[in-house]
């Protein structure tokens, strides 16, 4: 399904139109567990309640727990039963390198800005 595109928008808005066709959206008949594997295929954070981490695989599904310690778990609604509380919060594997990156990098500066401060 291609969509139609006016001769004046640019290649951002084109792109962000594509995404918002391909991204799933979840419609009352939606069961949970469909929900949850639409935004794994998607790449997408996932919140779970406590209940269904513990039937979640993160290995199977390559996802880990949010590598920041003070965002592994949020408030919020989970993804399958839709209850609010406390959760947790996975990431996509490729995401939480990209985060562990970022902590080293700025670690890195920090050590270089305290050892040639002068």
């Amino acid at each position: 399904m291609d969509i139609l595109i006016p001769q004046n928008w640019t290649p951002k808005e084109i792109d962000r139109a594509n995404t918002k066709r391909v991204e799933f959206r979840r419609n009352p008949y939606t069961s949970g567990v469909a929900n949850l594997d639409n935004m794994i295929a998607l790449d997408k954070a996932v919140i779970l309640c406590p209940a269904d981490a513990r039937k979640f695989s993160p290995k199977r599904a390559r996802y880990c727990v949010h590598p920041a310690a003070n965002l592994r778990r949020v408030v919020g609604d989970c993804d399958v039963c839709k209850e609010r509380g406390l959760s947790f919060l996975f990431i996509c594997e490729k995401d939480a390198l990209e985060e562990r990156k970022k902590v080293e990098k700025f670690n890195r500066a920090r050590e270089y800005g305290f050892l040639y401060k002068g």
